[in-house]
Order: structure tokens, then C-alpha cells, then sequence
């Protein structure tokens, strides 16, 4: 016999079992999704509704554009109100598809707004800005969607695969 012979399995033997991996629980994706939802929005929540003409002078605006943009206080708080309805879906998601489908909208529609201002060069803040908010509104736009999507029979009231 040859070392060829030896490496591989005859008729008779069994090869070695691999791992079976299993799937992620659609109710803990929904609760990961949920909280990265909650995170973005209070990233821009807190910071709008709490002191919004530093915020905006922080993010690369001059003093005067930022003083009439001062007014946006209501962005943060329509934002802050988003983050608690994620955490009303967290506490029981049955019956709360319809809030999870309307976290998926926001986030897919601002980061389309973003991508639209990036391609038409209408920003004025600093471009370090425009790139993180784009990427963490594309990557919560996804995540979140997905999470919906597998989430499906959890909104609906019934069990997960895993219980």
C-alpha cells in the first residue's frame, strides 16, 4: 500500500463527522438588531436635542450656519422618541412588526439621503461626518432589515425555531 491509499477512506469506512452549525435564533437577531437600532438613534438624538448648535459646530459647520440650524432641536426628540418605541418592541415584540418595518424604513431612507448628498456635494459639514453617518445608517439599514426579515414569526406571536 501506498501513502495514497492510506490517506483516503476505503468502501467500508466512515468519515469523521463534521460539526452541525446551527442557525442564530430569529429572536436573538431581532434583540441585537433592535439594540444597534436603539444606539444609532440616540447617536443622533442625544446630541440634536440636547445641544444642537455644538453639535453642529462639532460636526464641521461655522458658527452661523450652526446658530440657525440651533432650531433642530425637534430632530433629536422625534429621533429619541424612535430609540424608546425600539425599546417597547424589545420589551415584546408580538404584534410590533409594524414598528420594526417603520425602524427599517428610517434608517434606509436617511442613509439613501446621505448617499444622495454625498453624490451631489451638497454638505457642508466635514467629510469625516458625512462618512460615518452614511456607513452606520447603510450598516443599521441592513442589519435591521434583516433582522426583520428573520424575525418574521417572532413579531407574529409565534415561537422561534429554537424553543
Amino acid at each position: 500500500m501506498n501513502d495514497d491509499q492510506l490517506a483516503e477512506p476505503g468502501p467500508y469506512e466512515e468519515e469523521p463527522a463534521r460539526p452541525v452549525k446551527k442557525s442564530r435564533d430569529p429572536a436573538a437577531t431581532l434583540t441585537a438588531a433592535m439594540v444597534a437600532y436603539i444606539f444609532v438613534n440616540l447617536a443622533f438624538a442625544l446630541p440634536l436635542a440636547i445641544f444642537p448648535t455644538t453639535y453642529f459646530r462639532i460636526i464641521g459647520l461655522d458658527r452661523a450656519v450652526a446658530d440657525q440650524l440651533g432650531g433642530l432641536r425637534w430632530v433629536g426628540a422625534v429621533l429619541l422618541a424612535w430609540a424608546v418605541t425600539a425599546i417597547v418592541v424589545l420589551a415584546r415584540p408580538e404584534g410590533r412588526g409594524v414598528f420594526v418595518t417603520a425602524g427599517a424604513f428610517q434608517l434606509t431612507f436617511a442613509a439613501l439621503g446621505f448617499m444622495y448628498s454625498w453624490s451631489i456635494h451638497e454638505y457642508q459639514w466635514d467629510v469625516w461626518y458625512q462618512a460615518m453617518a452614511t456607513g452606520l445608517l447603510v450598516a443599521g439599514a441592513i442589519y435591521l432589515s434583516w433582522a426583520r426579515m428573520s424575525g418574521r414569526r417572532v413579531l407574529k406571536g409565534g415561537r422561534s425555531p429554537a424553543d
